[in-house]
């Protein structure tokens, strides 16, 4: 699909001009698409400490790029991409007064490297990219669909990184924060496979110099949960910032706004410990500092969480804002086993029993429930007396129990009841060692004051390395050259051919060599394409470099395609082709949007 673009008054038609080469018509209107990555330092930093962050969980766990990547392409033996203006090349970078020379072998190039970042699924992906040269050394090329989520329709892929070199977790030369992505206007609204193809320029490199703990963040108090989730849902498509294990959590004690209590973070501190937000944001959704709280029902764990070592068959007491109903009898048809406690599957309701042996004064609240009174007990009946009122259970029924780890039960088995009945043990009679029982049965309430977001913010020192062209270099630039000519294809290719073997793993730098022809594959709106014969699998192998000229000795060459599909093109279930859009005008018209823009450092 071919338009004609407009550079939307940059310096691509000057430039143009000056290389001696004609610029491609203008269509009014047209504009080279950009979009913001990281628009300042702090975010910068961000990004990068989330990739370092956890022993550099995300980079070792990323898997390829779940995009469209197998493609039914074919030869084009008419017709074809056509050249729109006069040949040009930018030379590579320190190879601008080279001369040509000659190696045997082949030296895989320092300029490609992997890029990372979080797919519309959520989780870390990457695919392979490259280095190329620009006036600020910090350009990085790879296909349009390695930048923009055309999988979900989002704008732009999360907290996108540039590793060079990059290898099972290693970042030799740094990691490269993503600043600005340009692509063609026809792939950004058409998806047109004929423009697959994005320039990003990327800050100055980063590696870690000091990695400090986690910060553990604590938000302002929300008065309802669903405040508290629409909150975790907008920190969680934060582009800014590195975070994780975000949670909603409830507020166990009152406070001012932002100084919850009870559930602040993974050590047992109260929610207002490690707080990380600007008291500013406390000004959202009105004052929170003031309320009563509001009493629900909770599950057997959490209210055992916040009354540890205490005996939840007894009267307490209870830690401040929570209480227990009063034991309710029960038939032994309904308690259905023999082991003296356990919760009912939905976690709500504890169920236990207690020895009678002739003394029918001694039930619950006498032999295993602490001293009455003391003024704990603040549930239902008459407040402060901890006294049972003939089992009230004023808990309200339709609140969800939190699932928060961190509410987990103590494990003391002097206080932690079981947690299923034992079918093996139903029925065994009530008699076996001339004990006699009664059976009961309660629920559990707290207090709230309301909720709020936990989680970890990431803090690790950086130290800047430098641009990106200066520690690798950069691929020079063909555009608008006749097909036939040898390429070397540079990437990481991984999964496995259409015969189920893996040929390979997507952990290394690999090459091979062809010369281009004409290609189509028109699910993927590429009409105009361009082809080598090459056995790389996977989506991995996507934004693959190819390079004519390459120079094995100096490890440069110009990049002229970037591998956007795989394809069987004799039907033999093994892949056996690359295609590429075609480098002409308009690509170059792009690469210049992108090529003079400045970055600089983010630390």
């Amino acid at each position: 699909m071919k338009r004609s673009l407009a550079y939307g008054g940059l310096v691509a038609t000057a430039g143009l001009l000056a290389a001696g080469l004609a610029a491609p018509a203008q269509a009014a209107g047209d504009t080279v698409p950009s979009v913001i990555l990281a628009n300042t330092n702090l975010a910068a930093q961000e990004i990068a400490a989330f990739w370092y962050g956890e022993a550099k969980a995300n980079l070792i766990g990323a898997t390829p790029y779940n995009v469209e990547t197998k493609v039914v392409a074919k030869h084009v033996s008419t017709g074809g991409p056509a050249a729109d203006t006069k040949p040009g090349v930018v030379p590579a970078i320190g190879d601008e007064k080279k001369a040509a020379s000659k190696s045997k072998n082949v030296n895989l190039p320092k300029t490609t490297g992997k890029v990372f970042f979080i797919g519309g699924d959520g989780r870390p992906h990457w695919c392979t990219a490259t280095s190329v040269q620009s006036n600020y050394r910090n350009l990085v090329a790879t296909a349009g669909h390695c930048v923009y989520d055309t999988e979900s329709n989002s704008a732009t892929l999360d907290k996108w990184v540039f590793i060079p070199g990059y290898y099972q977790g290693k970042t030799p030369w740094g990691i490269y924060v993503g600043k600005q992505a340009f692509t063609h206007y026809d792939y950004d609204v058409y998806e047109d496979g004929d423009r697959n193809y994005a320039f990003v320029t990327v800050y100055n490199g980063v590696l870690p110099e000091s990695v400090s703990a986690d910060r553990h963040y604590v938000s302002k108090v929300f008065r309802t949960r669903a405040e508290a989730e629409k909150e975790l849902r907008r920190l969680e498509n934060d582009k800014t910032t590195g975070w994780s294990d975000l949670r909603v959590v409830p507020v166990t004690k009152p406070g001012k706004p932002g100084h919850g209590h009870g559930h602040g973070d993974d050590h047992g501190h109260g929610g207002g410990h490690g707080r990380d937000h600007d008291d500013k944001n406390d000004k959202r959704g009105g004052d929170h500092g003031h309320n009563d709280g509001y009493q629900i029902a909770v599950t057997v764990s959490e209210f055992q969480s916040l009354n540890r070592n205490r005996d939840l068959t007894g009267n307490g007491p209870w830690a401040d804002g929570t209480g227990a109903s009063d034991p309710v009898e029960i038939s032994r048809d309904e308690y259905r086993s023999d082991r003296d406690s356990y919760v009912s599957r939905d976690g709500k309701t504890l169920y236990f029993r207690k020895a009678v042996d002739g003394k029918p004064d001694e039930g619950p609240g006498k032999p295993g429930g602490g001293k009455p009174g003391g003024g704990h007990h603040d549930g239902p009946g008459k407040p402060g007396d901890g006294k049972p009122r003939g089992g009230q259970d004023e808990a309200p029924k339709d609140v969800t129990p939190s699932t928060d780890p961190s509410t987990a039960p103590s494990t003391d088995p002097s206080t932690a009841p079981s947690t299923a009945p034992d079918p093996a043990d139903e029925r065994k009679g009530d008699h076996g060692h001339g004990r006699e029982y009664k059976y009961f049965k309660r629920t559990f309430w707290a207090k709230y004051y309301g909720w709020q977001v936990v989680g970890k913010k990431l803090a690790i020192g950086l130290k800047d390395v430098g641009r990106l062209g200066d520690n690798v270099g950069g691929q020079g630039l063909a555009y608008n050259q006749k097909l036939g000519k040898p390429v070397f294809v540079f990437g990481y290719p991984s999964g496995s051919h259409l015969d189920g073997n893996y040929a390979y793993t997507g952990q290394t730098l690999k090459w091979s060599y062809g010369k281009t022809f004409a290609a189509s594959a028109k699910e993927i709106k590429g009409e105009e394409l361009v082809g080598v014969k090459s056995s790389f699998t996977g989506e991995g192998s996507i934004g693959s470099s190819w390079l004519l000229n390459y120079k094995s000795d100096r490890r440069l060459g110009y990049l002229n395609g970037v591998t956007i599909g795989l394809a069987d093109t004799d039907k033999n279930n093994r892949i056996d082709t690359s295609v590429s859009p075609y480098f002409d005008g308009e690509l170059y018209g792009v690469y210049k949007a992108a090529a003079n823009l400045w970055s600089g450092k983010i630390v």
